[in-house]
């Protein structure tokens, strides 16, 4: 056998009945990036995604924070010791009379709850479809992306909050209305020890317990105003520059009375609380305040401020992507600018 040779297994002796040795297959294991890997980890699902486009979670929780608030019509109304005023006649002798001020004509109602609530909502809703679905047909306004379910989240967040903070006041205070002799059902036959309840109507007795804040201003008010907030804030009017044309400057003061106009009816609808003897003064302007502020705070929740110029009426949404291609702009433009100075500083070194 040749040196250069190397033996076989049946040369060597004792290995005539091994079996022959031959290497396992070789696998090939493809191995994706870790990169894509962690990619695909972090991209939401869809379900996830719609979640957030349609702001799910934020539509559900005010409509918990709004049962809420109807879970406090529920609650026993404070009860408060009748008024009365107390007469006396001599030392030995007094007798009590009704007190006036709640001693008022129960009157109907002009603008009864179901109205005010067809009103307040149907009105502010129409008025943005019309905005966003009608009106761009036939002139040259501005299309927001998801301005219709932004404007209805803050609807339901305005309304929500004032019903909240009016019910629960309501309940705890128990103030009178001016008229809940009338309400209660008043017995005015007996002869009043100023201590015994002559009320013959409970229901009635309840609902006249209920006079502070007035829930009719307070959601005339959140909704008028917010309505009055979404069209300054589309019409941008509290941002521009006053124009020196005459006809341009009527015009504008023409819309911005328009912009106020839900103003005007929520003005209307709280004075007739007081015209119906169902609330006194203080009630109506607590009312009007608690849904005025309410209104504030869900547009500025969803909205850009009405007094500038590049967010005016647009959602937070619209504003935080603005904000976002504006910043990446600059740092380019930056990252560009070092890159020019640089190479002016290796072409001037290289001159020197």
């Amino acid at each position: 056998m040749p040196c250069n040779v190397a033996p076989s297994p049946c040369d060597v002796p004792g290995t005539e009945f091994l079996p022959a040795m031959t290497p396992p297959p070789a696998t090939t294991t493809v191995w994706k990036p870790r990169e894509e890997d962690d990619a695909n980890a972090q991209r939401p699902k869809r379900w996830q995604r719609l979640l957030c486009e349609y702001r799910v979670a934020e539509f559900g929780c005010t409509l918990v924070m709004f049962l809420v608030a109807k879970s406090f019509t529920l609650m026993a109304v404070n009860d408060r010791p009748i008024p009365k005023i107390e007469i006396r006649l001599n030392s030995t002798t007094t007798i009590y009379a009704r007190d006036p001020t709640v001693d008022e004509k129960k009157l109907h109602e002009q603008v009864p709850m179901w109205s005010l609530i067809v009103f307040g909502v149907g009105v502010p809703i129409l008025t943005n479809l019309l905005l966003n679905y009608v009106l761009p047909k036939f002139r040259n306004v501005r299309v927001i992306p998801h301005d219709v379910r932004d404007f209805l989240l803050s609807l339901a967040q305005g309304v929500t909050m004032s019903t909240l903070l009016t019910q629960f006041t309501k309940h705890v205070t128990g103030r009178f209305r001016p008229s809940f002799y009338d309400m209660c059902g008043w017995d005015y036959d007996a002869v009043w020890d100023g201590v015994t309840n002559l009320c013959t109507d409970p229901a009635g007795e309840r609902e006249g317990r209920k006079s502070f804040p007035s829930g009719h201003a307070s959601f005339a008010w959140v909704t008028m105003l917010l309505l009055t907030l979404y069209l300054l804030g589309r019409s941008r009017l509290n941002c521009r520059s006053r124009s020196a044309s005459a006809v341009r400057g009527g015009t504008k003061i023409l819309k911005l009375f328009l912009c106020c106009a839900p103003c005007l009816a929520s003005s209307w609808v709280a004075i007739t609380r007081s015209i119906d003897n169902w609330h006194h003064y203080s009630d109506i302007l607590a009312g009007s305040i608690i849904g005025a502020i309410a209104a504030c705070l869900a547009y500025s929740y969803n909205y850009g401020s009405i007094f500038c110029s590049e967010y005016a009426g647009l959602p937070f949404e619209a504003v935080h992507e603005k904000v976002k291609s504006e910043s990446t702009s600059d740092d380019f433009q930056e990252a560009q600018e070092k890159m020019e100075s640089q190479s002016t500083r290796v072409s001037n070194s290289q001159r020197a």
